[in-house]
């Protein structure tokens, strides 16, 4: 306990831009950083996932298209 109350009066010491600074390198000395095979296979989920999603909203786009062009314009075009 003593250790830190004695970190957290340290950590509030200093100017207000400091002490931002100060914390966020010590909150980015906690972070679990990704190995680039766990990057790769990340971006690879992303970029997969996107594509399929983007595939599917096209296809609902056209087939609403189809449909109001068939239902309310009467298949007239131009």
């Amino acid at each position: 306990m003593a250790i830190q109350a004695r970190r957290r009066s340290q950590a509030q010491t200093g100017t207000g831009i400091v002490r931002f600074l100060r914390d966020t390198f010590d909150e980015l000395r906690k972070v679990v950083w990704p190995t680039p095979q766990e990057l790769y296979r990340y971006t690879l989920v992303v970029v997969v996932t996107v594509s399929i999603i983007a595939m599917f909203i096209a296809g609902v786009d056209l087939a609403l298209g189809q449909l109001s062009q068939h239902f309310i314009y009467k298949g007239k075009t131009g």
